[in-house]
């Protein structure tokens, strides 16, 4: 299970459902990986709107802290996506500590080692899935909507 917890202006700044895409990630992870992974992070805003970290809160468990670099710039959509993607890039990280045991390099001589670096180039891979996971969050989403617009609950 990966569960996010956002702090109060994390989640009012992003307007996200973390319980929803917490539970869409776990989905797609979880059949990936072929198993049940387990992962509770929690999501702070990071004072800088230009860098997303990080790092391990409990070295016993699986508790990680994300500082969000949060965008103030683009549609709704856009920034929604942009946020997505920031935590799908972080989230490989954990799970580069976790469940592949890599040692992440915290420093770097210059952006291009860094950009060029095994974990950063690793993390990019899983932000190929944003598009996929944004599309089924707003699905998920509209199915909602529409099962209170149609007053599903009620019977006639």
């Amino acid at each position: 299970m990966i569960k996010f917890l956002p702090s109060r202006r994390v989640q009012k700044d992003t307007g996200l459902d973390y319980n929803l895409l917490g539970n869409i990630c776990s989905e797609i992870f979880n059949k990936g990986f072929n198993e049940n992974l387990s992962f509770f992070i929690r999501i702070h805003k990071n004072k800088s709107e230009e860098i997303s970290t990080i790092e391990q809160d409990n070295p016993q468990g699986h508790l990680y802290k994300i500082e969000l670099a949060i965008p103030n710039k683009g549609s709704k959509a856009r920034k929604r996506k942009v946020t997505i993607k920031t935590i799908l890039h972080e989230i490989r990280h954990a799970m580069q500590f976790d469940i592949f045991k890599y040692k992440v390099v915290a420093k770097f001589s210059s952006y291009g080692a860094y950009y060029n670096s095994t974990e950063e180039k690793d993390a990019r891979k899983l932000e190929k899935l944003t598009t996929e996971i944004v599309k089924i969050y707003d699905n998920y989403k509209l199915a909602e909507e529409k099962f209170k617009k149609f007053k599903l609950k009620e019977l006639g």
